[in-house]
């Protein structure tokens, strides 16, 4: 778990970053700052590893206070991705992702699996890529690899700086849901920051919006589009809440409604099939490009059942309804 307990950053001249900042991140959960340029996202993101340390107020890790302990070995036990990725250039891609392993003194043998392990579930086959270096990859593929060697030594903790930000929209969605996919395997903490209110969305179990250092909302996708916390917040999404409604139900939150009744067959077996935490707008994007009726649903290798198009139509229909769309 992370505390943040009325943090403060102020820097010379007065100008305050961070304005008395309370929440807390669970153990296994994804909180996303969002906020514009300024919000003071980035600098509560690098207070906990303390690359910017706090003014005043404390933020606790796991029952500890950080500037109570070890910076070195603070930071070696949070996993950090960076939207520029930061990869050495004259390292391979084995050796780049082996560098907090290595500093730990891991025996050779296991961090050469766990080297591997990392490229597996990245999607890059260890064969092919643990001796490339860097340039030798696309954009998506070094971002991958920044990734995995945020994950490297296991943290329990992972702090991520817009890590998709600097990709095309089709690489970062690809990203994206790959990234969500992972999460559900490897169970970390994660802060994640984001501008972009349709990624934080999401990603993210719970959004903290921030605007000029103060935290203005905290809440689930869903609770921050259907019941904005003030002015701001509502100003904030916009224009975007028929798009966002859609976004913040996702289909396993709908699969009590849909009750289904046939075992796993025809198209369960498909190739194409939704995740349990695919929006509505992704499933029926699916469900265009396959001209499919039924798609099954997998919560990652978990088989949950099926999904009718008529079915998703309809709970569609009803959030129409609910945002004034049909009118």
């Amino acid at each position: 778990m992370i505390q943040f307990d009325r943090v403060w950053k102020t820097y010379p001249g007065g100008a305050e970053a961070v304005c008395d900042l309370s929440m807390e991140v669970a153990e296994g959960e994804t909180v996303v700052l969002l906020g514009t340029s300024g919000s003071g996202k980035t600098t509560t993101l690098k207070m906990v590893n303390r690359l910017i340390e706090p003014t005043r107020g404390r933020i606790v890790i796991n029952g500890t206070d950080i500037m109570e302990q070890d910076l070195i070995q603070l930071r070696r036990g949070i996993g950090y991705a960076i939207q520029y990725i930061g990869l050495f250039p004259h390292m391979t891609i084995s050796e780049n992702i082996s560098v907090v392993p290595n500093l730990l003194k891991w025996p050779r043998d296991r961090t050469a699996e766990r080297v591997d392990e990392l490229l597996t579930i990245s999607g890059l086959d260890p064969e092919e890529f643990r001796e490339r270096y860097p340039a030798q990859l696309s954009g998506g593929q070094r971002q991958r690899v920044g990734v995995a060697r945020a994950l490297a030594s296991d943290p329990p903790f992972v702090l991520m700086d817009e890590p998709f930000g600097a990709l095309d929209p089709i690489t970062r969605e690809q990203l994206q849901d790959e990234f969500i996919e992972l999460e559900s395997e490897i169970k970390k903490t994660i802060l994640f920051v984001t501008h972009d209110v349709f990624e934080a969305v999401k990603m993210g179990d719970r959004i903290a919006l921030l605007d000029a250092g103060r935290l203005q909302q905290l809440s689930t996708p869903a609770e921050l589009v259907e019941n904005p916390a003030n002015e701001f917040v509502d100003s904030f999404l916009g224009q975007h809440r028929f798009q966002l409604s859609l976004l913040t139900k996702t289909i396993k939150t709908i699969m009590p409604e849909l009750r289904p009744t046939s075992p796993e067959s025809g198209s369960a077996k498909s190739e194409a099939r939704l995740r349990a935490r695919s929006s509505l707008i992704e499933a029926l994007d699916l469900f265009k490009k396959t001209k499919q009726a039924t798609l099954p649903v997998y919560e990652g290798k978990r088989f949950l059942g099926p999904i009718e198009k008529k079915q998703l139509l309809k709970v569609i229909t009803e959030v129409l309804g609910e945002t004034g769309e049909t009118s």
